[in-house]
């Protein structure tokens, strides 16, 4: 694995932010077939989480040869971005009110428009794995880009889990500290990434 296991599990930590909060707020809202509602939450999240890295590794494979020169720094850019919004978006709900309807049952639209909209910031992780990978001097191959996705669709599936059933222990944890911590853990990760290719 190209990726350093602590980098990876601090990335599938960092991404699978979102995926809580939103989990979060829906275990408020639902009262009714929490489990089958649950897991199904879940698997979306989880499946767009995987998805995502893998199609921005391929889709950064097929220009890299363009951007090999200043790869690293493209690295640190999209790493530093990454933090950077979670911060803002974090900031900007810290205070709030969420004033969703009564939600029942979660539809399949509903599920899929949740599995791409948490799983954004994961497609363009997939550029920076690949990025990470192709440090070593050759070419990725797909497999540097399966277990971090498959790392980082397993974290989000049982964050999103969490978020969901422990909605009643966990509603007065200020969410926006979650936010800002991955926010960090992201610009970090960004700093070692052109570190390790300056030093």
């Amino acid at each position: 694995m190209s990726m350093p296991l602590a980098d990876l599990i601090f990335l599938a930590f960092a991404l699978s932010v979102d995926a809580f909060v939103v989990a979060f707020s829906y275990g408020l809202l639902i009262k009714q077939k929490r489990l089958s509602n649950g897991i199904k939450l879940s698997l979306s999240t989880g499946a767009g989480q995987f998805l995502m890295p893998v199609l921005g590794f391929l889709l950064t494979g097929s220009v890299h040869r363009y951007i090999a020169a200043w790869d690293h720094w493209l690295g640190f850019a999209v790493f530093t971005f990454l933090g950077v919004n979670v911060l803002r978006e974090g900031w900007n709900h810290r205070n709030e009110e969420e004033d969703m309807p009564h939600v029942t049952s979660l539809t399949l639209p509903t599920l899929m428009a949740v599995g791409i909209a948490t799983s954004i910031d994961a497609l363009v992780a997939g550029v920076s794995i690949y990025l990470s990978s192709a440090q070593c001097g050759t070419d990725p191959t797909l497999h540097a880009v399966l277990l971090p996705a498959a790392a980082i669709g397993l974290t989000t599936f049982l964050c999103t889990a969490a978020g969901f059933f422990l909605t009643g222990r966990l509603h007065r944890f200020p969410t926006f500290h979650l936010e800002a911590g991955a926010g960090l853990i992201l610009i970090g990760l960004g700093v070692k990434m052109l570190c390790d290719h300056l030093c």
